[in-house]
């Protein structure tokens, strides 16, 4: 398997082709890129700067956004360059990865050691990064050669400059249009079509000027990087924060509940134990708290609207790392950039511990296909009982230029992003295992035991540290292990089987759409069967699939399943994808062009389904206001069905109580008659969601709360017009 393989007969020539011999870079002495220190030296200053004004609490401009960078730049900037990759790409991953293993470990170790100082942790965090920073400096050449000369009239690494002018123009002008969707759009009016029913035209029209420029420059005969790494971080803009933009608060009510949980940290200078199962793994919420206190904002909702929108973007340096290993070509792994950001519909990016996750096992994996591309691996030869006996046994080379210490750096990097992401979510280091595993199987890693450790470590967090999950309730936990079918009847048929037909047939397209990105994966891997990383490939795209045997995970097993599938999906369906555009340059542009815009409205209606009851909107955070402002400790909230913002706050001073026959054993207002929670509140997203989702009548919740003010039993002290909120009258006030 070579990263310079041809990819003749694998695909078609508009659109594929074998990767360039890496272009020559100006460098800053020998073959030193000079873009490195100067990143160096700028992760240095942010380093630097953040725990200094958190320590003085300066007010000062953009500190959010500086406290952001501080996470994710220090230290894995100067730890990624002392690896000494080639490229920017594996770096760039490896850098944000390393980052964020470092803050999730360091803030667990904070609330285990019971010091809880986000200013502390993050003066730690900046020694460590600037005593890796000197070390990287000092391995860094002193001298600087003369710059690579290039011909005149082109950019940096040979590309047209006219060119990019003329691409900056559709794409500033799909940021413009896509702003004035944000504004046109009513989602108010979204019911069980979703977003794409109610979406502005502006939107459509955004995204055909964004893929456009994509299809004309993923045809061209030598690729820019910097005009489609522009498109692609435009599309994400477009299709990632779109609906946080529109409503001006973030969706989907978990985010919320997450703001929450890094407040009570804070607060209580603890985890969250006893509240609930996410306690046992705390280390994203501590992150969010230390962010809360170095940014210097309220608290964490700052992060919420946009963290889609970043989660995407981080994500594109390691997809595209995979892509092109996978694909042995540059150009189909810049498309599978854009079928990854066009079909990545599951919702598991918002602001929560498993996007955070994603990142770093995409860190993981990208490193893991790089050394297979670039490394030499020994064929398999005789019988298949030979082959069989072989293929576990070999063990490859090392890439071109690569030392065997630099070797054993990267495997303790993979250990290091194991451990974060054992302490940083209960699901993806099975994932990590897996895929591990696959590699050391198949024979095409050095770092045969890498899924041994990260089982162990997994194991032993578990066992210990995760004790409180478990310990009682161990039926439950192991319950689903090897129930194919029950998770698979949880995750899909328990979903398309009752409701709003038509929010059920959106279903269904959910559904077929994932099941055609499935099938144009198959024909790819089919495509590529005679190459011989084939049967890795396979096994990794089946290992992605063996949570559903694992556990239901409150019915969003397929969901995780299609996540971790994501990038392997991506190149798979480019690989097949290039066939259909096997035409002349401008005719396969133009094809192109229909297929990604397809795709990406394709996948904005599969992505907004959900919208009418998975949104937040200003309402419904005022409500949560008023009732943060008015319940006592130990006050039951009661919902007809989870929604809002409500749980951002208070966590742990309240009980909630959903109000319906599945967790109260008896009809919303039996419930509330009987239970007589302290508040109740109610809106038209829990509208919506007993509408669409379990079938109830319209306007479920808001008669609810009519039929009970009617009653006497409650008083409304908020009401808008998304939300209320209603207070039990004292008895004989």
């Amino acid at each position: 398997m070579s990263a310079t393989g041809t990819a003749a007969g694998d695909s078609a020539p508009a659109i594929a082709e074998a990767v360039p011999p890496p272009r020559q870079q100006p460098t800053s002495g020998d073959g030193v890129p000079a873009h490195e220190r100067v990143v160096l030296l700028a992760a240095a200053v942010v380093a630097l700067a953040v725990p200094v004004v958190a320590a003085v609490d300066a007010d000062l401009p953009g500190r959010g956004l500086l406290a952001v960078l501080f996470v994710l730049t220090v230290p894995g900037v100067p730890l990624a360059s002392l690896l000494r990759l080639p490229g920017k790409l594996l770096p760039a991953a490896l850098a944000v990865a390393l980052s964020l293993a470092t803050a999730l470990l360091l803030a667990t170790a904070g609330l285990a050691a019971g010091w809880w100082s986000p200013v502390g942790w993050a003066t730690v965090t900046a020694a460590i990064g600037l005593l890796a920073t000197a070390w990287a400096l000092r391995r860094l050449p002193a001298t600087t050669s003369p710059a690579v000369a290039r011909p005149a009239g082109t950019a940096r690494g040979g590309s047209d400059p006219w060119s990019r002018v003329a691409a900056a123009v559709p794409l500033t002008l799909a940021l413009g249009l896509w702003g004035l969707a944000t504004r046109w759009t009513d989602l108010d009016d979204a019911g069980a079509t979703g977003v794409i029913g109610v979406v502005a035209w502006p939107y459509v029209v955004a995204i055909v000027l964004v893929v456009a420029v994509a299809g004309v420059h993923l045809v061209r005969p030598r690729l820019d990087p910097v005009v489609l790494g522009a498109a692609a971080v435009v599309l994400a803009l477009v299709v990632y924060a779109f609906v946080n933009v529109t409503d001006g608060q973030a969706s989907v009510p978990t985010g919320w509940l997450h703001v929450g949980f890094a407040d009570f940290i804070a607060a209580n200078e603890r985890s969250f134990d006893g509240l609930d199962a996410r306690a046992s793994w705390p280390a994203f919420f501590a992150v969010a708290a230390q962010l809360v206190h170095l940014g210097g904002v309220a608290d964490a909702t700052s992060f919420l609207a946009l963290a889609p929108f970043a989660y995407n973007v981080l994500a594109i340096p390691a997809v595209l790392v995979i892509a092109r290993g996978l694909t042995r070509s540059g150009r189909l792994g810049w498309l599978a950039v854009f079928l990854y950001l066009g079909a990545n519909w599951v919702q598991q990016d918002y602001f929560a511990p498993q996007a955070t996750a994603f990142l770093l096992y995409l860190a993981v994996l990208a490193t893991l296909v790089w050394e297979a591309t670039s490394a030499p691996v020994a064929p398999l030869t005789g019988s298949l009982s030979a082959k069989a006996a072989q293929v576990w046994r070999r063990r490859p080379g090392l890439p071109a230029g690569t030392t065997s210490g630099q070797s054993l750096a990267r495997l303790a990097a993979l250990v290091y992003l194991s451990a974060a992401l054992v302490v940083g979510h209960q699901l993806t280091p099975i994932s990590l295992v897996v895929t591990a595993f696959v590699f050391a199987l198949t024979g095409w890693t050095r770092h045969r035991l890498l899924w041994l450790v990260a089982s162990l470590l997994f194991v032993g967090w578990f066992s210990y540290a995760a004790s409180g999950y478990w310990v009682g309730h161990l039926d439950t936990v192991l319950g689903d292990v090897g129930q194919l079918f029950g998770n698979l009847d949880s995750a899909l048929s328990s979903r398309v089987e009752a409701g709003d037909e038509t929010y059920q047939l959106m279903q269904n397209l959910r559904i077929g759409w994932s099941l055609l990105y499935g099938v144009l994966a198959l024909v790819g891997l089919w495509a590529i069967r005679r190459r011989p990383e084939a049967l890795l490939v396979g096994l990794l795209l089946a290992g992605s699939g063996a949570l559903v045997a694992m556990q239901s995970y409150g019915g969003e097993v397929m969901l995780r399943t299609f996540l971790f599938a994501a990038p392997l999906l991506a190149p798979l369906a480019a690989l097949a994808l290039a066939r259909l555009t096997a035409r002349q340059a401008v005719t396969g542009g133009v094809a192109l062009a229909v297929v990604l815009t397809v795709w990406a409205l394709l996948g904005t209606a599969a992505r907004g389904v959900n919208v009418a009851f998975e949104r937040v909107t200003a309402d419904d955070v005022a409500a949560a206001r008023v009732l943060w402002e008015e319940l006592d400790a130990g006050d039951t909230v009661g919902l007809v069905a989870t929604a809002g913002a409500y749980g951002a706050d208070r966590v742990g001073d309240y009980e909630p109580l959903v109000m319906d026959e599945e967790f109260c054993g008896m009809p919303a207002l039996d419930c509330a008659l009987d239970r007589q929670p302290d508040f109740i509140v109610v809106g038209r997203t829990q509208d919506a969601q007993r509408e669409l989702a379990a079938g109830g009548p319209p306007g479920a919740s808001t008669a609810l709360a009519e039929d009970l003010v009617r009653s006497g039993l409650y008083e409304p002290i908020y009401s808008g017009t998304d939300a209320r909120v209603l207070r039990l009258v004292p008895q004989g006030g």
